[in-house]
C-alpha cells in the first residue's frame, strides 16, 4: 500500500504515531505542569517521523536526499528568515497594543514565551522545544511531504485547502487534553478550523515564496505557538487569530494562477 498510495500511507502513519503519543493525555483531561504532558511535544513528531519512513521506502536515498534538503534550506532571501522568526513577536506586540486600546489594559508582556504546559522549561529550551517539535515536527510532513505532492496536480490554493481538512482532523485528540480546545463550543470549532484553513493558507505562501524551505515554516510555525500560547488575557489570542486570518486571506490571491497577458 506505501507504494502504491504513498500520501494515503503518510496519513495514516503520522495520525498514528501521534495519536499513540496523545492517548494518555486524552484519557487523563486537561492537566498541565506534569511529566506526562511532555507527551504533547512527543506527538508532534509524528507527521516528521511518517514522512521520512514514507520517502524513505518510496523514493529511497534520493527521495530523502530531497527531502533533507528542504528541512535545512537556509539559503533563501533574507526577509523569509525575517518573517519566519519576528513576525509573530510583531503580531504578539500590535495584538497587545489592540488589547489595550480596545479593553483598557496591557496583557501580561513580561510573560511573553513562557509556557504554563511546561513551567519546568526554561525559556530558551521552550523555544527550541516549539521549532524542534511542533514547528519541524508537523512541517516536514505537512509542507514538507504532503503538499508538493498536492500541489503536482493542483493549484496552491486548493492544495492549501485539502491539507487543512487532514490537518484540523490530525488535531482532534487535543480536544480531549489540551486546557483551550477543551472548552470549546460549536462555533469556537468552527473559528478555530477557519483560523486553520487560513493558516495552511499562509504556510503554503510562505514555503512556495521561499523556494520550498521548511525550515522557514517551521521556525515560523513553533514561533508562532510561543507567542499565541504566551500566558495573557483570553482576548490577546484571540486578537492575534484575528489578524492571522486577515493575513491567510491576503495571501489567497498568490496560491491562485494569474491569467496569462496575451
Amino acid at each position: 500500500m506505501i507504494k502504491r498510495s504513498p500520501m494515503t500511507a503518510f496519513f495514516v502513519l503520522a495520525y498514528a504515531l501521534t495519536w499513540a503519543a496523545w492517548l494518555p493525555l486524552a484519557l487523563r483531561g486537561p492537566v498541565y505542569g506534569d511529566n506526562l504532558s511532555y507527551l504533547h511535544l512527543l506527538g508532534g513528531l509524528g507527521p516528521m517521523v511518517a514522512a521520512l519512513v514514507v520517502t524513505g521506502l518510496t523514493s529511497g536515498r534520493e527521495g530523502l536526499r530531497e527531502l533533507l534538503g528542504r528541512i535545512f534550506m537556509w539559503r533563501v532571501p533574507a526577509g523569509w528568515h525575517l518573517l519566519a522568526w519576528l513576525s509573530p513577536v510583531a503580531l504578539y506586540l500590535v495584538a497587545a497594543v489592540v488589547v489595550r486600546v480596545g479593553w483598557g489594559e496591557w496583557p501580561l508582556l513580561s510573560q511573553f514565551g513562557k509556557s504554563t504546559e511546561y513551567p519546568q522549561l526554561a525559556v530558551p529550551l521552550y523555544w527550541l522545544a516549539n521549532i524542534f517539535f511542533y514547528g519541524f515536527g508537523e512541517e516536514v510532513g505537512w509542507r514538507g511531504f504532503a503538499l508538493p505532492r498536492l500541489q503536482k496536480t493542483r493549484n496552491g490554493l486548493t492544495s492549501a485547502v485539502i491539507l487543512s481538512v487532514f490537518w484540523a482532523l490530525w488535531h482532534l485528540p487535543l480536544f480531549a487534553f489540551s486546557g483551550g480546545m477543551s472548552t470549546m463550543g460549536p462555533a469556537e470549532v468552527f473559528g478555530w478550523y477557519v483560523s486553520l484553513l487560513t493558516g495552511s493558507v499562509l504556510l503554503t505562501w510562505m514555503f512556495n515564496g521561499s523556494g520550498g524551505s521548511v525550515l522557514i515554516v517551521a521556525v515560523f510555525h513553533g514561533m508562532l505557538d510561543v507567542a499565541i500560547t504566551s500566558p495573557s488575557p483570553g482576548d490577546l489570542s484571540t486578537v492575534m487569530g484575528a489578524m492571522l486570518t486577515t493575513w491567510g486571506i491576503f495571501s489567497i490571491r498568490f496560491l491562485i494562477p494569474q491569467p496569462r497577458k496575451k
